[in-house]
């Protein structure tokens, strides 16, 4: 396969299984989509992050500044790739079985192969321009993962984004991490450091609120180790009877409650089309329960802090099935991401590499 002087490789779930670290050693940067996140070390010198909407701001930097995307695994979606995806002048070339997503893009060179056995097969490129590299890892070196500015603590509540670095100390080397749509999710997938064994789980772009506690049962039951359930406080009153579930039986999870009124993305969505905010908050007709105490109710413990959370079990030595309620400012931000202007009634979106808040990298 030809390489460009500026390539980068795009990993998905469908490469789960690929010989990750032989594309590591191989001098590309990588990216992937959030789903692909748990199939590399997060902090290895040649990994870059995942771009999307709501992505990384360097990922998306390199995604557009590069002149060869191999996509192994991938089907390029919005939410990974926004909704102009790769520039005409960008090479394209994705491996992948599925016909239909390669379609979208008519531009692309399409390899019609399994993964693995592709990764097997491939050649690491005889040169990559030097400052290319150089370029990439300056971009990463000069933006913090948690933004200074966008991403502090409002009165007396907690950012979402400041609360996922404090998190990540407490992880362990087999910790199972599902989320949410939502506010939860971007702050998660913007500032978690994964490192396999470690796994972490979404919906993706899908946006089906209320997925992460059924997930969470799921995960527990396949694994019997602890799940760190992330969710908000709007998508969990969609699935409130499955902490029965969790309850009876008293599986290991840990569920984190993101409280911000109500449907924080909603809200932001409503403000963005300048429509008038409705059924999103308290404001608008729309309020939640005391999540201490409703999982009390069900026989599930409570903890105030991330310390007490993380030191919670059952007598057996067990992960007790416990709950966290976080309380987000109403109003926070889910940044950075790709915005749109409405003109003449179209969403208009800025460019990929143009993230909001504008920061100069």
């Amino acid at each position: 396969m030809q390489w460009g002087e500026r390539p980068i490789i795009m990993l998905g779930n469908g490469a789960r299984g690929a010989d990750i670290a032989r594309l590591e050693g191989m001098g590309v940067p990588i990216l992937t989509s959030w789903a692909a996140k748990d199939m590399i070390d997060n902090e290895h010198p040649m990994y870059f992050g995942s771009p999307g909407q709501y992505g990384q701001r360097v990922a998306n930097k390199i995604f557009y500044e590069a002149d060869h995307i191999l996509s192994i695994g991938n089907r390029m979606s919005i939410w990974n790739v926004g909704y102009e995806g790769p520039r005409s002048d960008q090479r394209l070339v994705m491996v992948d079985v599925d016909a239909y997503e390669v379609a979208k893009f008519p531009q692309a060179d399409w390899i019609n192969q399994d993964a693995a056995a592709f990764v097997d097969d491939l050649d690491a490129p005889s040169h990559v321009d030097v400052e290319w590299i150089v370029s990439c890892v300056k971009w990463r070196e000069s933006v913090p993962l948690v933004e200074p500015g966008a991403h502090e603590d409002m009165d007396k509540y907690v950012n979402s984004y400041r609360f996922m670095a404090k998190l990540q100390k407490f992880l362990k080397q087999d910790s199972i991490i599902v989320t949410d749509a939502g506010g939860a999710c971007c702050s998660a997938w913007q500032v978690l450091q994964i490192k396999p064994p470690q796994k972490m789980m979404t919906s993706g772009g899908l946006g089906e609120m209320g997925c992460a506690l059924p997930a969470a049962i799921g995960a527990a039951f396949a694994t019997d180790k602890e799940i760190i359930c992330l969710v908000g406080d709007g998508a969990l009153m969609l699935n409130l009877q499955e902490l029965a579930t969790i309850s009876h039986h008293k599986l290991p999870v840990k569920i984190i409650v993101f409280a911000n009124d109500g449907y924080g993305m909603i809200k932001r969505t409503q403000e963005n089309a300048a429509m008038q905010e409705c059924g999103s908050g308290v404001a608008s007709g729309l309020s939640c329960p005391d999540f201490i105490r409703l999982a009390r109710s069900f026989g599930i413990e409570t903890v105030l802090t991330l310390k007490e959370l993380f030191r919670k079990t059952t007598p057996s030595r067990k992960v007790a099935p416990t709950l966290m309620q976080v309380d987000l400012h109403p109003d926070q931000r889910f940044v950075p991401r790709v915005m749109y202007s409405l003109i003449d009634g179209k969403q208009v979106y800025d460019r990929f590499d143009c993230m909001s808040p504008k920061l100069e990298i």
